[in-house]
């Protein structure tokens, strides 16, 4: 290589230090305002692996009129990975479970049982699974399955 190569090289390579940096700000700024917009908690959410199985992801879920979103933490993605819709969702069960560590907060299990009969399981923290059953149980009349108005 000459003498003329390497600084050209020493550019690309800190072009492309640069922009992995840019990126990582930019995932790093939209998991920040996403959890400072109004109806977002942190939420975990059992999801299909690529080879197999399940497993739990943690991430980001927000409140809308008539649907859920739910975005997983550290992604590039734009949209949400998950969206549930009010009108969709069947049935929701939910069960307390104990802290995992001594002094920690107790969380709820919750089970979505959507129309095509397909699950979606969450855990929420306490305070935003009693926000996400107020936003459940304000739904407008005729919005959910099985309402009774």
């Amino acid at each position: 290589m000459d003498d003329k190569g390497i600084p050209i090289l020493l550019v690309g390579v800190g072009m492309l230090v640069v922009l992995v940096v840019l990126a990582a700000l930019l995932v790093a700024q939209r998991q920040v305002l996403g959890s400072r917009s109004r109806g977002a908690f942190e939420c975990s959410l059992q999801r299909r692996g690529i080879v197999g199985g399940e497993r739990w992801q943690h991430g980001m879920m927000r409140f809308g009129t008539d649907r859920l979103r739910w975005f997983r933490a550290f992604s590039v993605r734009i949209g949400p990975e998950v969206v549930i819709r009010r009108g969709e969702i069947v049935e929701v069960n939910r069960r307390r479970l104990p802290a995992r560590v001594e002094g920690g907060q107790e969380a709820y299990l919750l089970e979505f049982t959507l129309l095509d009969l397909r699950e979606v399981h969450a855990i929420v923290d306490l305070v935003p699974g009693a926000a996400l059953n107020s936003w459940l149980e304000a739904a407008p009349t005729g919005l959910v399955i099985g309402d009774a108005d």
